[in-house]
């Protein structure tokens, strides 16, 4: 509307001076140019909503010049004939050009291309109307005016910049203060500005942290004194609540005198922190309790094991003696099966306190659950008598192999199957084996362990995987135990992936318990008939009844304790083996370098001069390449890592189990040749 006044007003003043042909043809220019913008505009803005890209803009950016260009040409050829028309013409003629040009600085200035269509057509043509006019100062005047050009071009891009920063600080500024706001209201924080002089505060954000001004007032006037800085927190009651813990942080602004005129800050609720703060201090206390129990029960573990190996090794060389009196031989029994029980519940303990303390960790490997169920069975028909009956059957097919710790396997094995001895005073014990899998292929192998015995009663099953916990019974308490193994059992079986767990028991006629280990895809698995799995396990086991197993292999026996060094002396040599003494790692290390006709070292880990793990860091730097075994109070599966990572060829904990010891040495040895 603006563009049609313009051309009536200017063609009414015009008419008696400038050609009417011109007027009429520039009249209908400028309005055929603004019925056009008008009709383009409902296009464009149907347009506008599908852009996507900015290459759909390129038809429009044309128009838009084609457009400023016809504009600029109208407004130049009425400046080009301003020079022949009279006073008012080009009065109006150049109130009308600046007004455009200013109007074009401030909308076009940022597109050179739409400034030079618009403003360099308009001062372009009322510059040449000047220059041919002939008129006095002609060329001055176009030159004025292309000059005038330039720092329209140059002054409008500038002020376009200008506000263009304007309009992003002000944006930058919106969007700070709704990112404090947002993160005011996140917080739950309150911000105050208090003005001392005028005695007027002003607060914002959760008021409900000191709903009374007076209080605030108060505080804050408490920290006054020459403070600049406010940095404070203060305790708060809170009716039923409890104690609040606000904390302050701000400024104080004074004048030349001292005196305080405004503050301003921001207050927010620090009483959970400080008390997760608290509770971080307790936990860090607790856990340096349990790094020290776990110290402590290390330490103590080695001291006990070391003179438990010495009484169980010599109750069983006097057992095995042809001569003994019945009386002398059952307390010789009585003696190894206390210490076997001793050697269980300082086992147990450190285990268990190694869980609490998240210090376990279970080493992987490959592992053949079948030759592991035999050997745990095995183990347990050592010790049964006729009146039990322990059966294994394998219902299903079963791994090959799967990836387990097989010691902590057989653990839990083991503790299940001496449960069902213990409690079972006559009866059956069956182990039953199978492998499962879900619908999505997952398998899991699962261990039943029923037995005939006394069963439990409901308040015993509700406390049973808790450590120290045993049913009151009579029948309960005649059996030996500590209430360890099931508790512990359970952690290792869920440490493993697996779980322990009770499926029924029944007071008089016995329980049934379940060890499940989850096996991943079926799909990754070897399945095999259990008899071809197992066969290894018959074949080792005939190997290890073998009498003189040892006969003509010469071994060396380091270790600190006179009563250990000579009762594996006389163990070893009772199975044929030529064996040698010496009580520290630094003598040991001499003796191998001189004499390299060792067949194997069975040495002892914590020796006075030099430890074990010292001497056979030497020995191997030096070449030595002969077997070397750990026999060692420190029992653990991290001992037993960093026994083997020291250059050691095996890893057996006192007190020493025998069948252990045999299996150990028939794998170390060479094979000697028959003269």
């Amino acid at each position: 509307m603006a563009v049609l006044t313009t051309a009536y007003f200017y063609t009414y003043v015009a008419w008696g001076t400038v050609s009417h042909k011109f007027l009429v043809f520039w009249f209908l220019t400028i309005n055929v140019y603004a019925a056009v913008s008008l009709g383009i505009v409902p296009f464009w803005r149907e347009a506008m909503t599908k852009i996507q890209r900015p290459e759909q803009l390129t038809p429009w950016k044309f128009a838009k010049y084609c457009m400023l260009l016809v504009s600029g040409c109208c407004w130049g050829s009425m400046g080009f004939v301003a020079p022949w028309a009279g006073t008012s013409v080009q009065i109006l003629t150049a109130m009308l050009i600046a007004v455009m040009s200013a109007g074009g600085m401030i909308l076009y200035a940022a597109n050179r291309t739409a400034m030079f269509c618009l403003v360099g057509p308009t001062i372009v043509g009322w510059a040449a109307g000047y220059i041919v006019s002939g008129q006095d100062h002609a060329y001055l005047v176009g030159f004025i005016m292309i000059i005038y050009f330039g720092l329209v071009i140059s002054l409008g891009r500038t002020l376009n910049q200008s506000m263009s920063t304007l309009f992003s600080l002000d944006k930058i500024l919106m969007r700070s203060e709704e990112r404090v706001r947002m993160a005011m209201a996140s917080s739950e924080a309150m911000t105050w500005d208090w003005d001392i002089q005028q005695d007027m505060i002003f607060r914002e954000g959760n008021l409900s942290l000191l709903p009374e001004q007076v209080l605030l007032k108060d505080i804050l006037r408490a920290q006054f004194n020459e403070n600049r800085e406010l940095d404070f927190e203060t305790s708060l009651m809170n009716g039923k609540n409890g104690t609040r813990i606000l904390a302050f942080r701000g400024k104080i602004e004074r004048d030349d005198e001292s005196q305080v005129l405004r503050t301003t800050g921001i207050v927010w609720d620090v009483t959970t922190k400080r008390h997760q703060e608290s509770l971080r201090r307790e936990r860090d206390l607790h856990e340096a309790a349990n790094e020290a129990k776990s110290f402590l029960l290390a330490n103590a573990s080695h001291e006990i094991r070391t003179p438990l190996a010495a009484i169980l090794g010599y109750a069983e060389a006097l057992i095995a003696h042809p001569n003994l009196e019945p009386s002398v031989y059952r307390d010789l029994h009585s003696i190894q099966r206390q210490g076997k029980f001793m050697t269980s519940l300082v086992n147990d303990l450190l285990d268990l306190s190694k869980i609490e303390s998240k210090k376990l960790f279970l080493q992987k490997a490959p592992m053949s659950p079948v030759r592991e169920i035999e050997d745990a069975v095995s183990v347990i028909r050592t010790v049964i008598d006729s009146r039990h009956q322990l059966k294994l059957n394998f219902l299903t097919l079963v791994p090959d192999e799967i990836q387990m710790d097989s010691v902590r396997f057989r653990q839990v094995l083991i503790n299940l199957l001496s449960n069902a001895v213990k409690f079972t005073p006559q009866g059956d014990i069956q182990v039953t084996v199978s492998l499962g899998f879900d619908t999505n292929n997952q398998g899991t192998l699962r261990i039943r362990v029923a037995d005939s015995g006394i069963g439990m009663n409901a308040q015993t099953q509700k406390n049973l995987f808790q450590p120290f916990m045993r049913g009151e019974g009579v029948e309960v308490q005649k059996v030996a135990g500590s209430g360890l193994g099931l508790a512990l059992s359970q952690r290792l079986a869920r440490l493993s992936g697996g779980e322990l767990s009770l499926i029924e028991s029944v007071e008089g006629k016995g329980s049934v318990f379940e060890y499940s280990v989850e096996l991943g895809s079926v799909s990754d698995l070897k399945l095999v008939e259990s008899h071809l799995a197992g066969r290894l396990v018959q074949e080792r086991s005939l190997q290890s009844q073998a009498r003189e197993y040892l006969r003509d292999y010469r071994i060396l026996v380091v270790d600190d304790s006179e009563d250990l060094r000579n009762l594996m002396h006389r163990y070893l040599n009772r199975h044929g083996a030529v064996v040698e003494v010496c009580e520290s790692g630094q003598e040991a290390l001499e003796k191998a370098t001189l004499n390299s006709g060792y067949d194997v070292i069975l040495m002892d880990i914590k020796m006075p001069v030099m430890s074990g793990h010292e001497a056979t860091q030497a020995l191997r730097g030096r070449g030595y390449t002969k077997p070397i075994i750990a026999i060692t109070a420190q029992a653990s599966s991290e001992g037993e890592s960093e026994c083997l990572s020291s250059g050691f060829d095996g890893y057996l904990s006192k007190p020493v189990d025998v069948s252990m010891l045999e299996e150990v040495l028939v794998k170390a040895l060479p094979v000697k040749n028959p003269v």
